[in-house]
């Protein structure tokens, strides 16, 4: 029986991708892997995504598992290499694949997955992932759909070893409609998922404009020294900074073209933005990104 888990072992190892992953060390126990900004493909494997991970006495926490079960894997190794713990807790920030398919290498690892509602809303086991269908079928051997063991509805808070984790629904709706941020107050240290972007434009296909203003809003004002994004390298305390004033700006030119009349089928044309053409995924998500934020605001009423 070992030869046959040797052999299966042995064979995974050769098939999988490899994401050469190294943490990041953001503070003492804290790290991050950062994935390139750009798009999912076969070439990148889906390392388009960060993912984070805390130590503590008793184990690591796991902030997003990642674009597949072997990223997870190779995840695990580097931690192990910091200290042999084991991984006690994995939380998804929401429920876009890229963020969680490796949860089900962790479930065989013992790990408890935490998770948004949406998540247990909208995702099934047998289903098809965006991920699936982006890169080769070597990179996404392994990979399941697995149950999370806890739903968080608003707020839910746990400890490991001497570390408090807060897991918060800061807004209905923003990214999605079941984001949630992870905060350590004694750190200062707060994961934002897909609420922040930088270093790429983001998609606001599943979420709203009025929404992430509001989140971006609470998140600064918990005034974290540390703040790590879903997408991008930068983790200061004003890693806000660029998402904001996109939106921000973005608002503002709609508001000012529906005063104006200007429909929907002008309206891309209208608000460009071209201080951010150089941005990674411009030309991709900008224009949908107009649409999407139009159609909300041209309902939207400021006063309510």
């Amino acid at each position: 029986m070992k030869s046959i888990v040797s052999v299966f072992l042995l064979s995974f190892s050769l098939q999988a991708f490899e994401y050469n992953l190294v943490p990041q060390k953001l503070m003492k126990d804290v790290y991050c892997f950062f994935g390139k900004p750009e798009s999912i493909s076969k070439e990148n494997g889906g390392n388009m995504v960060n993912t984070c991970f805390v130590q503590t006495k008793e184990g690591f926490v796991v902030i997003d598992s990642g674009p597949t079960f072997s990223y997870a894997s190779q995840a695990y190794e580097q931690m192990q290499n910091i200290a042999k713990l084991p991984v006690k807790y994995v939380i998804n920030t929401h429920d876009h694949d890229d963020h969680w398919l490796g949860n089900s290498f962790y479930k065989n690892k013992g790990a408890l997955l935490i998770g948004p509602k949406t998540y247990e809303q909208n995702i099934q086991q047998d289903m098809a992932t965006r991920m699936e269908n982006s890169v080769t079928k070597e990179t996404y051997t392994g990979t399941k759909v697995v149950k999370l063991n806890t739903v968080v509805k608003e707020n839910y808070t746990f400890s490991l070893g001497d570390t408090e984790f807060h897991i918060m629904q800061l807004v209905k709706q923003a990214h999605t409609k079941g984001d949630l941020v992870v905060y350590i107050p004694k750190k200062k240290v707060l994961f934002a998922g897909d609420l922040v972007f930088n270093d790429r434009i983001s998609s606001l296909r599943d979420g709203s404009i009025i929404g992430s203003l509001k989140a971006l809003e609470l998140i600064d004002s918990l005034h974290p020294k540390v703040i790590v994004g879903g997408h991008g390298y930068r983790t200061d305390s004003n890693a806000t900074l660029v998402f904001k004033v996109y939106l921000t700006t973005m608002k503002k030119q709609i508001q000012e073209a529906l005063e104006n009349d200007i429909s929907i089928d002008e309206i891309s044309k209208k608000v460009q933005m071209p201080e951010y053409r150089k941005m990674k995924l411009y030309d991709i998500l900008h224009r949908r990104n107009v649409f999407d934020a139009y159609r909300e605001l041209e309902l939207y009423d400021e006063d309510e």
